[in-house]
């Protein structure tokens, strides 16, 4: 930190541990993702618990199928916005979120773009999103995860018009400052069975370790 440098929490103890957890929002890769109204799943929800302003406007969507996504969902509509879709690349079988979540996420009124992905975001003439054009998707063979792969349908489009975009597609780990090995995403690499890196004396564990982000209690 800037008040305590890392060295010195190491030359005062013993032994330790890293737990900074997973708390960069990736984003989708496609053309525009840089405009403005654009925000992180776990970004957004710190705004609100915090009870930062947030100007969502009417049209929201929320990109991603898992409990980061679906909250954002819940929490978009209780914030007044009279839109709110849910955009995921496979169907509601594959959803990586919890079942009630869905299952409330509906009653709540989310609309859920099943099978489609962003493919590009369109800008207003200030910099901020106006639309978004959604890839029509279709699955294909199981991939790593068991499930059926998400398969581009040719030529078949879908265009939204938008006032804010979520982003809830997954963390990442930030561990830039720390001089210790990292795995090939950047989370910090440590011994699975000592919990200790690259540097003696200092574990990690939780989310920010050898890419096994999950749940608190995974954690």
């Amino acid at each position: 930190g800037a008040d305590i440098p890392f060295e010195t929490v190491q030359e005062e103890f013993d032994a330790v541990l890293l737990g900074i957890g997973a708390w960069i929002s990736t984003g989708v890769g496609c053309p525009g993702e840089d405009a403005a109204g654009i925000i992180g799943g776990i970004d957004f929800l710190r705004k609100v618990v915090r009870n930062e302003d947030i100007e969502l406007g009417e049209r929201v969507a929320i990109v991603g199928g898992g409990n980061t996504a679906m909250d954002a969902c819940r929490t978009a509509v209780r914030l007044g916005a009279k839109e709110v879709y849910n955009i995921y690349r496979r169907t509601k079988d594959e959803m990586p979120a919890d079942l009630v979540e869905i299952e409330e996420g509906e009653e709540e009124g989310v609309i859920f773009k099943n099978l489609t992905n962003p493919l590009e975001i369109i800008k207003d003439e200030n910099g901020h999103i106006k639309e978004v054009i959604l890839q029509c998707m279709e699955l294909g063979e199981p991939d790593e995860s068991g499930r059926r792969r998400p398969v581009p349908i040719e030529g078949k489009t879908e265009t939204i018009p938008l006032d804010n975009m979520i982003l809830a597609i997954g963390q990442a780990v930030d561990a830039s400052i720390f001089d210790c090995g990292k795995t090939k995403k950047g989370a910090i690499a440590y011994d699975k069975e000592t919990f200790m890196t690259s540097i003696p004396g200092v574990f990690a564990g939780g989310d920010c370790g050898n890419d096994q982000i999950g749940i608190a209690v995974e954690a």
